[in-house]
């Protein structure tokens, strides 16, 4: 067949991809298609036609998959904000896996992984304590997929009850436009242990429900030792739970959330570009470990360069982002082996991953 825009085909969806779309193959080339399921056939008809890959929008769907289900939330499909809820729990977390894994190996190189270790979140749906919305004065919810349009959401089934109680007040407010932020949580938080501060304007993990574990799987990957530097601290959530494992810790931010980091915990903490401190200072300081945290664009080289430079015995790096997670850890496979990966389901019903990866310098292993 003539392969071209507009052509409608049957496809088998093999797998999911970073960035949420099921994968077919047609001629040998990767199709991409959004809203279907691994083990769907479907008829797709083609949006775009290149030479190593193609994407097409869904049609119908001829033959559900196993892990196909009726979505849970009724503007599934118009709204962008989720991506996954057609597709049942279970096959979501195995896809967040899978994404990891082929991240690390087609990217990052390694082989013989280990076997990832999932976290799940307790709640599927009403887990998230914040989120973005958007009002024009007549509609107040969540853009659409690829879109500035709005859709107008007054029930969101991931919110958690404070912060859907937070969506309902403003929509009360017909004199609002613009973007706004909303979160069911105040400006303390209390996480096991540690009651934290935390601004408006410092960002926070969403996943309310996964807080205590998620802080406790990092304190136990990183370990105990003389001196931790964190880079990416934020408002101080990780810092919180590792000033006791160590003699010193130094924690580096760069944005205002460093005035949180300060309260939260008696660190070091330094406002600074993570790449420009670790370069004069990283290696001065002979830290036992490394706490990576960066944001979805990962680590500037000179950031991973100063890391290798420095030979800390452990790194761990927590990544929301499984492409640029494997891209920097690939500069630093040489020197670093890979002892655990823990796949956190962070924000259950989206594509989006949590990873947190803990390496030892070959140097130092028994």
């Amino acid at each position: 067949m003539t392969v071209k825009v507009g052509s409608q085909v049957e496809l088998s969806i093999d797998r999911l991809a970073a960035g949420g779309d099921g994968v077919g193959r047609l001629d040998g080339r990767a199709v991409f298609v959004p809203r279907v399921a691994p083990g769907d056939r479907v008829s797709a008809r083609l949006l775009l036609v290149r030479p190593k890959y193609l994407k097409a929008e869904l049609v119908e769907v001829l033959e559900p998959g196993p892990s196909r289900r009726e979505p849970p939330c009724r503007y599934f499909g118009i709204c962008g904000g989720c991506s996954w809820q057609h597709i049942d729990d279970e096959a979501q977390l195995e896809a967040r896996k899978q994404l990891v894994l082929d991240a690390l190996e087609r990217i990052g190189k390694f082989d013989a992984l280990p076997e990832p270790e999932l976290m799940r979140s307790p709640k599927a749906l009403g887990y998230r304590s914040r989120a973005r919305v958007a009002s024009d004065g007549r509609r107040l919810g969540y853009r659409r997929t690829a879109s500035h349009a709005l859709v107008d959401v007054d029930l969101c089934v991931v919110l958690d009850d404070a912060t859907q109680r937070e969506l309902n007040v403003l929509r009360a407010d017909t004199h609002l436009a613009g973007d706004y932020s909303i979160r069911g949580y105040a400006e303390k938080v209390e996480i096991g242990p540690h009651m934290l501060h935390v601004s408006p304007h410092s960002f926070f993990q969403a996943n309310r429900t996964l807080w205590e574990a998620w802080l406790a799987r990092v304190v136990k990957r990183v370990g105990r030792g003389k001196t931790l530097v964190e880079f990416f601290s934020g408002a101080g959530f990780y810092t919180a739970g590792l000033v006791n494992q160590f003699d010193k810790v130094i924690a580096i931010e760069w944005s205002a959330a460093v005035h949180d980091a300060e309260r939260n915990s008696n660190a070091t903490v330094i406002r600074d570009a993570a790449e420009g401190w670790a370069a004069r200072e990283l290696k001065n300081t002979s830290p036992d470990a490394v706490l990576l945290n960066p944001p979805r664009i990962g680590a500037d080289r000179i950031l991973i360069d100063s890391i290798a430079a420095a030979r800390p015995s452990r790194l761990v790096y927590v990544s929301c982002n499984p492409s640029t997670l494997a891209r920097d850890l690939n500069h630093l496979r040489d020197a670093y082996a890979i002892e655990t990966i823990d796949v956190i389901d962070a924000l259950p019903q989206t594509h989006h991953v949590e990873t947190i990866v803990s390496l030892n310098h070959v140097d130092m292993m028994p």
